[in-house]
């Protein structure tokens, strides 16, 4: 089970990332259509999450997961598109302080950040009051967490970061990365990521539950992924030839 979750887990992550750097580098028209599919796939899963929940099948673990990825891929391209980000368009005036200059980054997608937290919820409320499956919303919570430590990274500072990858509109957020070298958060962050990662995974060994093992171990490949994310940043391993079939310039 564990190599199967590590497949499926690989094989979305490396796919949705992709398509999510194509749509957000299309022209405007492209990209209102892709993400008008996507609102359309993420209420499709909506809808049916209260029945993802109810099902404690294999099967239904594995659907909750892709419908946890789809949520998730939407989620990311309203802020990558530019339909929900924040108050501040404006690039990092020099001389600010950390404090100034952290409120005017988290003000380039508060707004994002407050939608994300609020589907977040949604999912649980969804899940109905005894869900006994819940890992969209254990996928969608660990990927949120995940990406804060992303974030609060590049803001204290990383080795390595990608600019190709962020659009035109968003070359603003830019400015608001340090790059050159590894804040103290880094390692620390990483590491926790990784440790919980080991104990997702001894817990799935532990039960005899294929589809809480399922449950389990999906989980631990999206932290383990979480923390090789952490590594892409702390050194030049060449990332990005995964995703060059997907970054074209607009």
């Amino acid at each position: 089970m564990i190599w199967i979750a590590l497949f499926v887990t690989l094989s979305l992550w490396w796919l949705f990332t992709g398509l999510a750097l194509i749509s957000a580098h299309q022209n405007p028209p492209v990209k209102s259509l892709l993400f008008m599919v996507s609102t359309a796939v993420a209420c499709v899963c909506l809808f049916y999450l209260p029945n993802i929940s109810a099902d404690t099948s294999v099967a239904g673990v594995f659907v909750g997961f892709l419908f946890a990825l789809l949520i998730w891929a939407w989620l990311e391209l309203m802020f990558l598109m530019g339909i929900v980000t924040g108050p501040n368009k404006s690039l990092a005036p020099p001389g600010l302080g950390v404090g100034q200059k952290f409120k005017m980054a988290l003000a380039t997608m508060i707004y994002h950040e407050v939608v994300v937290i609020a589907v977040i919820g949604l999912t649980l409320l969804l899940s109905g009051d005894q869900p006994a499956n819940q890992i969209v919303f254990f996928v969608l919570l660990l990927l949120w967490l995940m990406r804060c430590s992303t974030k609060l990274n590049l803001f204290f500072g990383v080795r390595h970061f990608n600019n190709s990858w962020l659009p035109e509109r968003h070359k603003h957020v830019a400015s608001y990365i340090s790059v050159g070298k590894n804040s103290a958060l880094m390692v620390p962050s990483a590491s926790l990521a990784a440790l919980f990662s080991v104990l997702l995974f001894s817990r799935g060994f532990a039960t005899e539950d294929p589809s809480i093992a399922l449950n389990l171990f999906l989980l631990a490949w999206v932290a383990t992924l979480a923390a090789v994310e952490h590594v892409f940043l702390m050194y030049r391993v060449g990332e990005e030839a995964l995703w060059r079939w997907a970054v074209k310039s607009e």
